[in-house]
């Protein structure tokens, strides 16, 4: 399931792509099966560890990548890596795309990391980022008091406006929205009325099961697209990073 649409990002084959706060690799994968270099970074290890075992499947499956390894993925394109979004560890205008989905709600200093994420993006290059729409986290909160108060969940809530002007500190321009996954606004609206924690109630397992026939139903797929108009789980913005300016000389 994606959130981020790759035909907006315009990736190309042999981009650097660097997926922050990857979680378990779902955008990773597609950068990767499309060509890209793909760093993928989360702060969570068991997250990288499957990470890695979706990126070493496209190197064993796709047959297009090279033997041997790079960094810990076992992919010939891509590198797994534990790091945090409010301190990257790579060097200035070193990646042509980046990801950061569903992670700015988590940070302690979403500021920090949209600098960070300004500053590894080259020049002339994109930057995906999506959020959940506030219509929804309102909703959830409202629902549940845990929904804001379990470790390591959502601390803020993002507008668009609030998300666009948060990226134009950090000098980055909005080029596109779009908004996803209205299902998936029913099945945590599910989990925070019948318990945000309770894998095991039969509504929450059998709203999962639904959301698993979505994914392979292309009815299902379009009624949901459908839905996104109403009351869609998540925000995705697309940002770019102006061109370098030349320099010259003055005499």
């Amino acid at each position: 399931m994606l959130t981020v649409e790759f035909g907006r990002l315009a990736l190309t084959p042999g981009m650097t792509v660097l997926d922050a706060g990857c979680g378990e690799g779902r955008h990773a994968f597609e950068a990767l099966r499309r060509g890209a270099r793909i760093v993928a970074m989360d702060v969570q290890r068991r997250d990288l560890a499957r990470t890695r075992f979706l990126l070493a499947s496209v190197a064993r499956e796709g047959g297009s990548l090279p033997n041997g390894t790079a960094g810990e993925s076992g992919a010939g394109h891509a590198l797994t890596l534990q790091g945090n979004a409010q301190r990257l560890p790579f060097p200035g205008e070193c990646f042509d795309r980046v990801i950061c989905s569903e992670v700015l709600e988590h940070v302690q200093n979403p500021m920090a990391a949209a600098r960070e994420l300004a500053r590894v993006l080259r020049p002339g290059g994109h930057l995906a980022v999506s959020v959940p729409t506030p219509m929804t986290e309102w909703a959830f909160r409202f629902a549940s008091d845990d929904y804001f108060n379990t470790p390591g969940g959502h601390v803020r809530i993002f507008t668009p406006r609030r998300l666009v002007r948060l990226m134009a500190r950090a000098g980055l321009e909005v080029r596109d929205i779009h908004f996803e996954h209205a299902f998936h606004s029913l099945y945590w609206w599910c989990r925070a009325v019948f318990g945000l924690h309770d894998e095991g109630h039969p509504a929450i397992r059998h709203f999962r099961k639904v959301l698993t026939y979505v994914l392979f139903s292309p009815s299902l797929s379009r009624a949901e697209r459908l839905f996104n108009r109403l009351l869609p789980k998540a925000m995705v913005l697309y940002f770019g990073k102006g061109e370098a300016r030349p320099h010259t000389q003055r005499g």
